[in-house]
């Protein structure tokens, strides 16, 4: 097991139960779908074209959830 990972274990296990529950669920969850997160060609290109463009531009998480919700809309 990795540092990362035994350090995570430590956090959750310092959770209240429901909150324990709910990562466990979480991670479960990771566990079931990991091989299903896949990125296309496309997707790994405009990725990789992103990350080299200087004046990209980074948004808080509170504009980002923002975004994401006005794209369900």
């Amino acid at each position: 097991m990795t540092k990362l990972l035994q350090q995570a274990l430590r956090d959750v296990d310092r959770l209240p139960v429901e909150d324990q529950d709910a990562a466990a669920g979480a991670l479960f969850d990771y566990l079931a779908h990991r091989h299903d997160m896949r990125l296309t060609d496309a997707q790994r290109a405009e990725l990789r074209r992103r990350r080299a463009a200087p004046m990209r531009k980074c948004v808080s998480h509170e504009e980002a959830g923002e975004r994401i919700r006005r794209l369900g809309q």
